[in-house]
C-alpha cells in the first residue's frame, strides 16, 4: 500500500528516500523524476555549483 510521503519514513538513508519517492507509484514515476531533477538543477544553479549554460548543454545531450 502506498504511503503519502515515503521520504518521511524514519531511518532511511537519503538515496533510499529519493528512490522510494520517485518509484512508489509507477504512473507518477516520470513526473516525480522530472520534478525532482528540475528542483535539483535549480538549487545547484542558485548555489553556484553549476551554471545554466551547463544545464542547457546536458539537456541538449538528453534530447539528442
Amino acid at each position: 500500500m502506498p504511503t503519502q510521503n515515503p521520504h518521511r519514513i524514519v531511518g532511511l538513508c537519503t538515496s533510499s528516500k529519493v528512490y522510494n519517492t520517485l518509484t512508489e507509484l509507477k504512473h507518477l514515476e516520470g513526473h516525480r523524476t522530472a520534478k525532482f531533477l528540475s528542483l535539483l538543477a535549480e538549487n545547484l544553479v542558485r548555489k553556484g555549483f553549476i551554471n545554466e549554460h551547463e544545464i542547457m548543454h546536458m539537456l541538449d545531450q538528453v534530447v539528442d
